[in-house]
């Protein structure tokens, strides 16, 4: 069986009609702010994504250069077929993540993921909100608070203060949740203070955290195996927070464990499935992202749609959801490229053929056994 599944990937990887790819990322070119150090541990994480992406495609014979992606020089990946974008908006980055794409769109380089009209409005998640509420997706009730504000709240307690532009739960802690009114006055200082942005208040729904992972474009878009996070009985924390997220050390990442499949009804598991998929079109995602719910009795509401989201081998929802679908991690990767590749170049037909003329790689005899992947 496993040597099967090695030469059904093999197979899958040798199909791209693509050679030379470029992987890139981004890293801080500014000293990260005091109190922001941690956040290095996200950016660790996707390097090491990167190299894991890199050693992959290069196994099946495709030319594939890692960079660290420096602005001034994103005209030079047009040297390449495609581009994996594994790059993020972070702190010390001139950049925001829609930039970089806005900016690869201008020059017409193609790469893997959300456009930049999808980032721009999904790293604003009030403007996210906004746009789910007037299609209908129903998301918990919320305020957004400029610097300089004063902070008038009208909506109920208990309430979750988030910074309104950054992902992996930056800014999350256990004191994110607030029950009062000083509370909420100097959760919403803090993220002024530390994180200079609005901060993004939000009615917080006591209830189970749910992800539906979606891979696809257009009709051929599917819904994922739904996970979800468990907490013990005793935990007092209930939400994700960067240290349950990021850090291993601390006792919030210890007692939160991911599971996938998650235990839901299977008209409530419809439903979400229903929601994330009208999410994903709604923001215009496109080949991949994650939508995570609340999910409170049978009331599923959407905190958040996650274009390009976390593929770490062994801890991402995304992963757990395609391995729980039928995909291991390099069918993963591969399928992300196709989809990206069948959307953009319009091939869909054309690649499929392709792909039944060449069932043993363009770079491989026709005919061979060998169970490893094809040399370049």
């Amino acid at each position: 069986m496993a040597i099967q599944a090695h030469r059904r990937t093999r197979r899958l990887g040798n199909s791209l009609p693509v050679h030379r790819i470029a992987v890139i990322y981004c890293t801080p070119k500014i000293a990260l702010a005091a109190g922001r150090e941690d956040e290095k541990e996200a950016d660790s994480d996707t390097i090491e994504i990167g190299h894991t992406i890199q050693r992959l495609l290069t196994d099946y014979g495709r030319q594939v250069d890692l960079i660290d992606l420096d602005p001034s020089c994103i005209a030079d990946l047009k040297a390449y077929d495609w581009v994996f974008n594994l790059t993020e908006s972070i702190y010390g980055y001139p950049l925001e993540e829609y930039e970089i794409a806005e900016q690869m769109e201008k020059l017409g380089i193609h790469f893997t993921g959300s456009g930049s009209q999808a980032l721009r409005g999904c790293i604003d998640k009030a403007a996210t909100k906004f746009e789910l509420l007037r299609n209908g997706i129903p998301t918990p009730a919320f305020a957004v608070f400029q610097p300089g504000e004063p902070v008038f709240n009208w909506l109920d307690y208990p309430l979750m203060v988030k910074p309104i532009h950054e992902d992996g739960s930056i800014g999350i802690t256990a004191d994110s949740v607030v029950w009062n009114a000083a509370e909420l006055e100097t959760q919403v200082q803090k993220v002024h203070e530390f994180y200079s942005q609005a901060a993004l208040v939000e009615q917080y729904i006591d209830g189970r955290d749910i992800s539906a992972s979606i891979l696809g474009n257009g009709a051929e878009a599917e819904v994922l195996p739904l996970s979800d996070i468990i907490y013990p009985d005793y935990a007092s924390t209930r939400f994700l927070t960067f240290d349950s997220k990021w850090k291993p050390e601390t006792a919030e990442f210890q007692i939160s464990t991911a599971r996938c499949p998650c235990q839901v009804e299977p008209e409530i598991e419809t439903l979400i499935k229903t929601l994330a998929l009208r999410a994903y079109r709604v923001m215009g995602c496109q080949d991949y992202a994650r939508v995570d719910f609340r999910l409170k009795g049978d009331l599923p509401y959407v905190l958040e749609v996650n274009p390009n989201p976390c593929i770490n081998p062994q801890e991402s929802a995304f992963t757990s959801a395609c391995k729980e679908a039928g995909l291991n991690y390099p069918e993963m990767i591969v399928n992300i490229l196709r989809v990206s590749i069948r959307d953009r170049m319009k091939l869909s037909h054309d690649t499929d053929r392709w792909h039944d003329d060449h069932q043993n790689g363009p770079y491989q005899a026709r005919g061979s056994d060998s169970p490893g992947p094809a040399a370049g």
